[in-house]
C-alpha cells in the first residue's frame, strides 16, 4: 500500500469519526487527499459520509472502514515482528 494512503488511513483510524480533507491534509501534510480518498473509498478502504449538515468547507467527510482497520492491524503486526525475531536472533547467537 502506498505510504501516502497509509497515512491517511492511520490519521482517521486515530480520529474514530468521519473528518474532512481540511483535518486530513493537515494530518497528514498531503496538500490535495481527495483523489486518494476516492481510490481508499474504490477499494473498501474508507466511506464517504453524506454530510446533510452545514459546513464551512462544504467537503465530504470520510470515514475508515472495518476492512482498512484490519488490514491496518495486519500491516502494523508484520512490522514490529520483525525487529522482535532480529532480537531474538541475537539473543541466541549471545
Amino acid at each position: 500500500m502506498e505510504k501516502k494512503m497509509m497515512k491517511i488511513l492511520q490519521v482517521l483510524d486515530r480520529a474514530s469519526c468521519y473528518c474532512p480533507l481540511g483535518y486530513i491534509s493537515q494530518h497528514t501534510n498531503i496538500v490535495e487527499p481527495l483523489k486518494i480518498m476516492e481510490a481508499l473509498e474504490k477499494e473498501g478502504y474508507v466511506r464517504c459520509c453524506e454530510w446533510d449538515g452545514w459546513s464551512p468547507s462544504n467537503y465530504p467527510q470520510f470515514e475508515i472502514t472495518q476492512k482498512a482497520r484490519q488490514e491496518l492491524r495486519h500491516i502494523e503486526e508484520a512490522v514490529l515482528q520483525i525487529p522482535l525475531r532480529v532480537v531474538a536472533q541475537t539473543l541466541v547467537q549471545d
